[in-house]
């Protein structure tokens, strides 16, 4: 059975092209536009790894991931963003890790395999 994957991202582009380069990887994908569509569907799905947008519209995956972690849920957790080191300190912790934009998508997809 192939790793399931759930990618957050509001930018349409990003998140299609992440999705169609982790199919061609053999993984399960899943995607959602924002942070609280993360939590429900989260809550309805086991994910082998989840990938995030740390700042999306409304509701980021910062927070999503803070959350998910306190209803228990410690599915790994990649963050992406585009934000500076120095903002990136006020989000917090609670990521696997943390990609900088524009993302290497060997690099990425080499750390989700070590995960796995």
């Amino acid at each position: 059975m192939a790793a399931r994957i759930l990618i957050a991202e509001d930018q349409m582009a990003t998140r299609e092209a992440l999705a169609r380069l982790a199919t061609n990887r053999g993984y399960e994908v899943k995607t959602v536009t924002n942070g609280d569509e993360l939590l429900d569907i989260v809550s309805e799905e086991r994910f082998d790894v989840v990938i995030t947008d740390i700042i999306m519209p409304d509701f980021t995956g910062a927070l999503a991931t803070e959350i998910m972690r306190l209803q228990g849920n410690h599915v790994p957790v990649i963050a992406m963003t585009g934000l500076t080191p120095e903002e990136l300190d006020v989000v917090g912790t609670e990521f696997s890790r943390v990609f900088h934009k524009p993302i290497k998508a060997d690099e990425l997809f080499d750390y989700i395999d070590s995960l796995l």
